[in-house]
């Protein structure tokens, strides 16, 4: 986002931009998981685990709602995985290690420890758009 021509674009075409991380951190890949946790979080846990229904629970997950989840699992994802138990689908796994997907900058150290995505949300109209709806 640091780009002015995205961020113009984001801001004039009315676009949700979700980052796995700060800009001055990086986004973090789990052995075991074999995926990055943004994905991790808002695939697995968000919709088939169907932990993004959260607010309001509602028995359907919203495109706000499964964005927002990811902003939020995250840095918990990151905390279980450091500590070796992956607290997923209500069972715990455990995880070989972390590994370092994507740095802006080569040997960037980690500010805050723990990998924290940010949601840029330039959309007018907030219409709810449904991804999953249970019956």
């Amino acid at each position: 986002m640091g780009s002015r021509g995205l961020g113009q674009l984001a801001y004039d075409k009315g676009m949700r931009i979700l980052t796995a991380s700060q800009a001055d951190d990086v986004a973090l890949e789990s052995d075991l998981l074999r995926q990055g946790l943004l994905t991790y979080a808002l695939v697995h846990d968000g919709l088939e685990a169907r932990q993004a229904d959260f607010n309001p629970q509602d028995r359907r997950i919203t495109l706000a709602e499964w964005l927002g989840y990811g902003v939020e699992r995250v840095p918990t994802l990151d905390a279980e995985v450091k500590r070796g138990a992956v607290q997923s689908f209500g069972r715990g796994q455990k995880s070989r290690g972390v590994v370092v997907l994507y740095s802006q900058q080569e040997n960037a150290p980690r500010k805050t420890g723990v990998q924290q995505p940010a949601l840029f949300d330039f959309a007018r109209q907030h219409r709810e758009i449904v991804l999953v709806r249970e019956k």
